[in-house]
């Protein structure tokens, strides 16, 4: 009996079939991945909020985002919660009394201790979350950060996104001075428009955010290899602010932080940020850049809300 097989036509119309079932699924693979780290990203920010309000709750404020600017040799923002989210061996491990610090070859292993509630897996960095890119002041190589503190619309040595980029106590996307480190700008050293400056001077309570806890960026996204100074271990600066729009993406420069150091994500559209009262939310990068920097203040009176 003569066996009859595929025939050419046959074959290519199968191959074709194929080829097109594998056009739909992977899209579709695509969307429930990128659903599944978005996901992640804001449990990840849920975890952090949750760390930084049990520590307010334990010491009576919040934690410094930093000490003065660049490299005090004590903790940032980051490690001060730590022992709030299970992270306390870690802390203890390091030597936060040596000269520079964090820098200090002393801490070289431990600043390289991975620790997944730091990292948003959307990011394809992300896979290698132990980044050498990071500005003389800070330990390198060293674990990056994904979600820095909201400083708000403070002053990042510049103000190039806001029209009137001269800092002012009533200028809405540029106020107080140099990450609120020094004085200058007509406001006193330690002044920040956010939840977090880079300064050891102004503490910050619940009571403080007058505009607010459900209205008031407390953490957001980032993409760290934008911006030489965003890890984990930096004594300058793990913040960010809202004087850069939401979304700017701009090639890494590192004499140009005041244009990269902004929030942002790999995420379609938009980025998450964890709120003053630890709810988390998905921002547009189409919000209203006024607003967008109204959300980040904490006491500037005004009556906005999340869109």
């Amino acid at each position: 009996m003569k066996r009859r097989g595929f025939t050419l036509i046959e074959l290519l119309v199968v191959i074709a079939i194929i080829a097109i079932l594998i056009a739909l699924l992977v899209p579709a693979v695509q969307k429930v991945r990128e659903a599944a780290s978005r996901l992640q990203c804001q449990n990840n920010l849920k975890q952090i909020a949750m760390a930084l309000h049990t520590y307010e709750s334990a010491n009576k404020r919040f934690p410094f985002g930093t000490g003065v600017c660049c490299t005090p040799t004590g903790p940032n923002w980051t490690l001060d919660i730590m022992p709030y989210a299970d992270q306390g061996n870690l802390v203890s491990s390091l030597n936060l009394t040596i000269a520079t610090g964090l820098k200090n070859a002393v801490n070289a292993a431990v600043v390289q201790q991975v620790v997944p509630m730091f990292i948003c897996r959307s990011d394809p960095a992300a896979g290698n979350p132990i980044m050498t890119r990071f500005a003389a002041h800070n330990a390198s190589p060293a674990h990056a950060l994904w979600y820095p503190a909201s400083m708000g619309p403070t002053h990042m040595d510049q103000c190039p996104f806001c029209a009137n980029g001269t800092p002012a106590p009533t200028n809405y996307c540029c106020q107080g001075w140099n990450f609120g480190t020094a004085a200058g700008g007509g406001s006193p050293a330690g002044t920040f428009a956010g939840m977090f400056g880079r300064t050891d001077v102004t503490t910050i309570r619940v009571a403080s955010v007058t505009d607010g806890l459900s209205n008031t960026f407390m953490v957001g996204e980032t993409l760290p290899k934008g911006c030489t100074f965003m890890g984990l271990y930096s004594q300058n600066f793990p913040l960010s602010g809202t004087s850069i729009p939401l979304n700017h993406m701009e090639d890494a420069v590192d004499t140009n932080w005041f244009r990269t150091c902004g929030y942002k994500s790999a995420h379609l559209g938009g980025a998450n940020f964890a709120m003053g009262d630890g709810s988390v939310h998905f921002v547009a990068q189409t919000i209203d850049y006024r607003v967008y920097n109204e959300l980040g203040s904490r006491a500037g009176g005004e009556t906005c809300s999340l869109p």
